[in-house]
């Protein structure tokens, strides 16, 4: 019994020690550590001295930093609307959909979709239930490169090296939305595992640098998600947008798929509506 109790003491003093030494240890940042960017094996007892790119919240319970999520739905049943009003909370710190964005961030929208006046309108609609200073903080916040504007155009992301332009300039952002998957890869067939091998190498270095990815992505007819399965693989955050007739006319659907740090209360699937005529675009919970 004696020997029991000494061996029990043992142990907790152990657990002590090692708590004691985990709080006395500083930890340095991955990028600043000897060997990052490298596949060489690192010993744990060095490896446990490294911090991580920093996970702290980015819109509620959706998606941290460095998460790659994934917006899929069907055509014309309001996906970019819904995409515009979280990018508007994102740069000004707001509130949608009962969830908030607890800092405001940069945010880099790619957008295949729409041409240069169809993105104007939507905004404004949005924009004008803004006050002075939220304003100013979106559009310091907000930048965009635009189909129309690029030409006709947007480079296919399967094909983005790290030295071309444009991933460079994705570094400067806390978030990159993609919108959408499809008219950012023309010349590419997402359900090629081989052809988006680039693309999800891109998504993967955004992650690595703390870049939030944010892409948009199409049913087909038969209500099939786009694209290969290495996109699940990837996914932090999977979110599927759709119209649910049994709520009644117009209702919107947004449900968790995927989340890989949320509970399953906090997966539960939001319903609304969405008005893209009145006055903010405004978008109203229901039970």
């Amino acid at each position: 019994m004696n020997e029991q109790l000494e061996l029990f003491g043992e142990t907790i003093q152990a657990g002590v020690g090692y708590i004691k030494h985990q709080l006395n240890t500083v930890k340095i940042k991955a990028k600043a550590a000897l060997g990052y960017g490298t596949n060489n094996p690192i010993k744990y007892k060095e490896f446990k001295n490294i911090k991580g790119i920093d996970r702290t919240p980015l819109f509620g319970k959706y998606f941290k930093t460095g998460d790659i999520v994934e917006l899929a739905g069907a055509q014309g049943g309001g996906k970019s609307f819904l995409t515009y009003k979280m990018i508007t909370a994102i740069c000004t710190r707001g509130q949608f959909l009962g969830e908030h964005a607890p800092q405001a961030k940069k945010v880099l929208l790619l957008d295949g979709e729409l041409p240069v006046d169809d993105v104007n309108h939507r905004f404004d609609n949005i924009l004008n239930v803004l006050d002075t200073e939220q304003l100013s903080q979106f559009e310091d916040n907000f930048s965009i490169i635009n189909r129309e504007f690029a030409g006709g155009l947007l480079p296919d992301l399967c094909k983005l090296q790290e030295h071309d332009q444009l991933f460079i300039d994705m570094l400067k952002f806390d978030v990159v939305v993609i919108d959408s998957l499809k008219t950012n890869t023309f010349g590419s067939n997402i359900s090629s595992a081989d052809e988006i091998s680039g693309l999800i190498r891109l998504f993967l270095l955004l992650k690595a640098h703390g870049v939030t990815v944010i892409y948009i992505n199409h049913f087909t007819k038969g209500e099939v998600v786009l694209g290969s399965v290495d996109f699940d693989i990837i996914n932090d955050v999977t979110l599927k947008f759709s119209i649910d007739k049994k709520k009644g006319c117009g209702v919107r659907k947004l449900e968790v798929v995927k989340g890989r740090s949320m509970s399953d209360a906090e997966k539960a699937p939001t319903y609304f509506t969405f008005h893209p005529d009145e006055h903010g675009t405004p978008f109203r919970q229901i039970a």
